[in-house]
């Protein structure tokens, strides 16, 4: 029988719940609640918290990982795995596990050439590889089956890769969205479209029901439908240098880039900007953002993380955007992030380490 490609579909976003909720076991043995604002905080408070904060956050780094010998840029977990793969210009993706928390690489995947995104959705590990100039693939690997197969068609880097409604979604250097799906009778994947209208690269890729959400360095962000394969809406952002990294959270889509702006969107109200911060460095100037997620503390508050081209992971508390810590370990600036099990999050770059994070527990002195 032949095997049906797994979407992983982002369920419809609510104004109500948000974040990713309980179930899933954290590193130190805690159960993840869902992320929330303090206080239940509406979005009509954003950007009104102090500056508050301890200068960890109450973060602990509980590992960092080494084997890659080039700068890694991308990362991608799979809580049903339990495994992280990490892909990296040199030619590898490595993948790490954690059982019984204790971490260690389980396997290396010899690519042959650099390696420049990821993506894990049930039994399908996809990355884009190639370097600039060439012509690039994505490379899926079955990894119940050990098959493999090669996509081609993409000009330069493919940049981001995802999935939804059993579609494979690929974008990069050369601006076009590729739609690809398995054919039952053969259990290969093949193209079914591509998404036109970007003028430029396109960075990112977000996926929310049955609505894909892409970014360019043209600093626009259009919304697509996946049902029609129609363009529904598209934004032109008031970054004045490219976006690096786009988000979903609840009916929000967050943009970051390297002016050092994250800028918030309604979603229900066709990509309205409320709201845009700016992340400064230590000399208060605008700090390129390299890399953003929405993670969620142990006490369920949802926490921004950005990684900045100043090497610093800066975290705020949404949507108050009250400030939350400074993490310094990274020597080298961080490119790319994914949530972990728990309260816990990775974070990887160009100084060729994993680091592994984990929010405390405060209460009772426990973690």
């Amino acid at each position: 029988e032949a095997r049906q490609h797994r979407g992983a579909q982002v369920p419809a976003m609510s104004y109500r719940g948000g974040g990713r909720r309980g179930g899933s076991r954290s590193f130190s043995g805690g159960n993840r609640g869902g992320a929330r604002g303090r206080g239940g905080q509406p979005w009509s408070n954003v950007g009104r918290g102090g500056r508050g904060g301890g200068p960890n956050s109450n973060v602990s780094l509980l590992t960092t990982l080494q084997g890659h010998s080039k700068s890694i840029r991308a990362i991608a977990c799979s809580q049903e795995r339990q495994q992280l793969f990490s892909a990296s210009q040199d030619g590898t993706v490595r993948i790490w596990g954690w059982p019984e928390g204790n971490f260690g690489q389980q396997g290396l995947l010899q690519v042959g050439a650099a390696v420049n995104s990821i993506h894990v959705a049930g039994e399908y590990l996809i990355a884009g590889i190639g370097t600039q100039g060439q012509p690039n693939l994505v490379r899926l690997w079955n990894m119940q089956t050990n098959a493999q197969q090669d996509l081609a068609g993409h000009e330069g880097l493919v940049y981001a890769v995802t999935t939804g409604m059993d579609f494979l979604i690929t974008a990069g250097h050369d601006a076009g969205i590729r739609c690809w799906k398995m054919d039952p009778a053969t259990t290969q994947f093949a193209l079914v479209g591509v998404l036109q209208g970007h003028t430029a690269p396109v960075q990112c890729l977000q996926v929310g029901g049955e609505m894909l959400f892409s970014a360019a360095r043209d600093n626009t962000i259009k919304q697509w439908s996946l049902a029609t394969g129609q363009g529904v809406l598209s934004v032109t952002t008031q970054h004045t240098e490219f976006m690096t990294a786009l988000l979903l959270h609840e009916t929000y889509v967050f943009s970051a880039g390297l002016d050092g702006k994250v800028i918030v969107y309604d979603v229900s109200k066709g990509l309205q900007p409320i709201f845009t911060h700016t992340v400064t460095d230590r000399n208060r100037q605008p700090s390129g953002v390299t890399a953003m997620i929405i993670s969620s503390d142990a006490e369920g508050n949802a926490i921004l993380v950005v990684g900045c081209n100043d090497s610093a992971l800066k975290l705020w508390e949404v949507p108050s955007f009250e400030r939350r810590g400074l993490l310094l370990e990274h020597k080298q600036p961080c490119l790319t992030m994914c949530l972990g099990p728990g309260n816990s999050f990775f974070s990887a770059g160009m100084d060729t380490g994993i680091k592994v994070w984990e929010f405390q527990d405060q209460s009772n002195g426990r973690r």
